[in-house]
């Protein structure tokens, strides 16, 4: 299976359709990234800014000139599919497909789910989504929230895996209440390439993480 260390332990992660507008998600999860305080390095990439909130933002993924280990996206799905392979022409091997409006909507989103299903595999790319609040990891040693809907939790030993947003929401809001500790969150939505099984997979052999709900 695609390793899941390129999703939970990137180097470097690029944020497609980052945003300087505040309310947007593309703000919300770039914005959430540089706050969290993640030890590798973060490009925004958007064609129409030449920098957003301060830092350098490039065209597109191949327009960077280091190697991208991860890639959170959160352009419509109609550009989804340009932008993976964009991807994986660059090498990138972890995609966080946040953006909704595949195959939750019908067969014309099925479709274009069927197309980055068969990039992510064909290129050996671990894809969690489509349609996900994205993933955390508080891990000292990344400090990773690329998500666009909360806060980083408190460092803990309880790894969360949600496909429902609502519930992620709700589950992480009961541990802050709770005062509990927080290893790794992900929401995997649509499931189109990673499940829970693959996360349960990566989740056993973490040395940070005691509980996994």
């Amino acid at each position: 299976m695609k390793s899941l260390k390129y999703i939970f332990e990137p180097r470097s992660v690029a944020v497609v359709g980052a945003s300087p507008t505040a309310g947007k998600v593309g703000n919300a999860i770039f914005s959430n990234i540089l706050q969290s305080g993640f030890q590798g390095i973060v490009y925004p990439v958007n064609p129409e800014h030449s920098n957003i909130i301060g830092v350098r933002a490039y065209e597109n993924v191949l327009a960077i000139p280091d190697p991208v280990d991860m890639a959170v996206i959160c352009v419509p799905a109609v550009s989804a599919v340009q932008v993976i392979k964009e991807c994986a022409d660059k090498g990138i091997k972890g995609i966080v497909l946040i953006t909704a409006g595949f195959k939750e909507i019908g067969e014309a989103g099925k479709k274009l789910e069927d197309e980055i299903i068969d990039i992510a595999r064909g290129h050996e790319i671990a894809l969690i989504g489509p349609n996900i609040l994205g993933i955390i990891n508080t891990q000292k040693e990344i400090s990773l929230n690329a998500n666009f809907a909360l806060k980083m939790p408190k460092a803990g030993n309880v790894a969360i895996i949600s496909q429902s947003g609502a519930i992620g929401i709700a589950a992480l809001d009961y541990a802050h209440q709770h005062d509990l500790g927080i290893s790794k969150f992900v929401s995997i939505g649509n499931k189109a390439v990673i499940d829970e099984s693959d996360v349960l997979e990566y989740l056993v052999d973490d040395n940070e993480t005691r509980i996994i709900t």
